[in-house]
């Protein structure tokens, strides 16, 4: 029997609940902006044996930063939980002349990226209360 572990599955969001999902960022992440607008997302480093270890030699410090560029940034801001997907692909479009598919794609992998490392999270559309018969 092979110990490897298994990937977790991915879970698939169809795109019409994804567009009307509101990305919101995750309230224990630290973040800071700059006067330039851009902003430097702090991830606390893990405590493992390598880093306690290495901490007796050298000043560890507590955070990585991860440098947002503008455009990084600017979404960034509106993961608010107040914002759509779609409102931000609209958004990217007014602010950066992109075409709605090249600023939907776009966002879609950043967000995936940002999903991924548990920076932020989404709210689904809330699901329409039926009625009884």
């Amino acid at each position: 029997m092979s110990s490897r572990r298994k990937k977790p599955s991915k879970i698939v969001i169809p795109r019409p609940i994804l567009l009307k999902s509101k990305p919101v960022r995750n309230p224990y992440v630290k973040w800071e902006k700059y006067p330039s607008g851009e902003i430097a997302i702090l991830v606390k480093h893990k405590e493992g044996l390598a880093s306690k270890f290495l901490s007796l030699f050298v000043r560890v410090p507590e955070h990585r930063k991860i440098a947002l560029d503008k455009v990084g940034s600017f979404v960034w801001e509106l993961c608010d939980g107040n914002h759509t997907v779609s409102e931000i692909i609209d958004k990217l479009v007014d602010k950066y002349k992109l075409k709605r598919r090249e600023a939907e794609v776009a966002l879609m992998a950043y967000l995936q990226q940002l999903i991924k490392r548990r920076l932020i999270g989404l709210i689904p559309p809330k699901q329409p209360e039926s009625s009884p018969t």
